[in-house]
């Protein structure tokens, strides 16, 4: 499980470069793998679950972490790139969501058959596993999100000058809220979710639910999906405007943090194919 999480984060943490987590965005893909820490799994279950994932380390090795590498090479290239351009960088972030799509298409069908093998506690546990989350991610969302964003960028260079500290702020001051918006589809969404799960519904249509709720834009509310589209173009350009704002020093600090990364994925792999 650890070695499989550091490719989702490296993904995650790529597409994201400095920029504040995106509310009610990329929190329902990450819902994909953060669903394990809602489940209170047996040991029977527990070994399933690592069985397939194990499977799937050797699947993920061969067909997906050659594009992860590559797009960590191309981040790591245009760091070094002294005409940067905005395409280059909506080009780097699409790349990022297309791989964290495909991955968490990947592992829907694991995802489903755990979900339908939970006994009736089990799903209890979840639904209320789920409320706390939904509720917590809203109060986090609500806090200094100003704070938040400086302290992501200062992750990957180490510090920000005043004017990069005000390019997120700005960011963060176009964004809209939709914290209601989101906390009431979410409940509806989770509300679904147990229902599938208390009729015993069949695998198929576990699957379909799980592809709408974590991949398909549309299937949201309205003003849920507006709130998407401004907030990739938003940090598509301040991202932009903050990397030409680099120094030397804090070019090369992020390129050595993406080195680790690869270092780390490489080092990974090397042991999941000894196993």
């Amino acid at each position: 499980m650890h070695r499989l999480l550091i490719v989702f984060i490296i993904a995650v943490m790529v597409s994201a470069c400095s920029r504040v987590e995106l509310a009610y965005e990329n929190a329902d893909w990450l819902a994909a793998w953060r669903i394990a820490s809602y489940l209170e799994l047996d040991r029977d279950q527990r070994g399933r679950l690592r069985e397939g994932l194990t499977a799937y380390q050797a699947f993920h090795r061969e067909n997906r972490l050659p594009a992860v590498n590559g797009q960590l090479q191309a981040w790591d290239s245009l760091l070094q790139t002294s005409n940067l351009t905005p395409a280059a960088v909506e080009q780097r972030f699409a790349e990022a969501e297309a791989t964290l799509r495909t991955t968490v298409d990947d592992l829907i069908p694991l995802a489903a058959e755990l979900l339908r093998d939970l006994d009736d506690s089990q799903i209890s546990a979840l639904e209320d596993a789920m409320a706390e989350g939904r509720d917590a991610y809203v109060e986090r969302a609500l806090e200094d999100q100003d704070t938040r964003a400086v302290e992501r960028a200062r992750d990957w260079v180490d510090d920000l000058n005043t004017h990069q500290e005000q390019i997120l702020a700005t960011c963060v001051s176009d964004l809209p809220t939709v914290t209601e918006a989101w906390s009431t589809w979410r409940q509806g969404i989770e509300e679904e979710l147990i229902g599938l799960l208390r009729r015993s519904a069949p695998q198929a249509e576990v699957e379909a639910f799980l592809q709408e709720w974590w991949l398909e834009d549309e299937a949201r509310p309205p003003v849920l999906q507006a709130y998407r589209q401004t907030a990739r173009v938003t940090w598509e350009a301040c991202t932009y405007t903050l990397l030409v704002s680099l120094t030397d020093d804090q070019r090369e600090e992020a390129r050595q943090r993406l080195a680790r990364y690869r270092n780390g994925l490489d080092a990974s792999a090397a042991v999941a194919q000894r196993d």
